[in-house]
């Protein structure tokens, strides 16, 4: 009897170690399992996380274009009103009612050849008023002598007397160059002479 008793309390040691060892292999490869799982899990989420930053920087959107620049205001231009600019109406037919002061004519020898017909004007075409002249309300007059030629056109025109000198000079020379005159006609036949002229410039009241 007393040594049943040793043998079976060491037999129930030895169970029980037995026992604790299996459950502790039982437990113990699980627990591994689970933190190899969690382990894997963890770090799956943590790639998934990863991927999604990266697949967000990707989708991020490009910044907006820059509004358009405002066109800067055109600057509009206020010119002065020029006073007095308009040229005046000019009194053209006055100043070429003036008699036409006809030159002698040169002589065709003996016996003196009997005269037909004297210059005869065609177009007496006006003269241009001066711009400055007319906006200052400057009035005169020139004197011109020229050379009908026997075809009736006009050369070698030249200024007499002007009044104020220099003024309408130029005016009157343009004018009387583009004349046209029926030839004077001696014994049937065109000649040549010379005439004289005042050309006068007035501003229409």
């Amino acid at each position: 009897m007393p040594l049943r008793y040793p043998l079976a309390v060491l037999a129930g040691l030895l169970a029980a170690g037995l026992l604790l060892w299996l459950m502790q292999a039982l437990v113990t490869p699980q627990q591994l399992q689970r933190s190899h799982r969690d382990q894997a899990r963890l770090i799956e989420f943590v790639r998934l996380k990863r991927d999604e930053r990266v697949q967000r920087k990707e989708r991020r959107q490009p910044p907006p274009p820059p509004p358009p620049a405002t066109p800067l205001p055109r600057p509009q231009l206020e010119f002065p009103e020029e006073v007095g600019l308009q040229a005046p109406r000019l009194d053209i037919s006055a100043r070429l009612d003036l008699p036409l002061q006809l030159g002698q004519a040169p002589s065709p020898g003996p016996p003196p050849a009997q005269l037909d017909h004297d210059f005869i004007p065609l177009s007496r075409q006006p003269p241009q008023y001066p711009y400055q002249a007319a906006r200052r309300g400057i009035e005169g007059w020139v004197k011109v002598a020229f050379r009908v030629t026997a075809k009736g056109t006009v050369e070698d025109v030249r200024v007499l007397e002007s009044e104020p000198p220099g003024v309408f000079d130029q005016a009157a020379l343009d004018a009387v160059s583009r004349w046209r005159f029926k030839p004077r006609r001696v014994g049937g036949r065109a000649v040549a002479g010379e005439a004289e002229q005042v050309v006068e410039f007035k501003l229409d009241d």
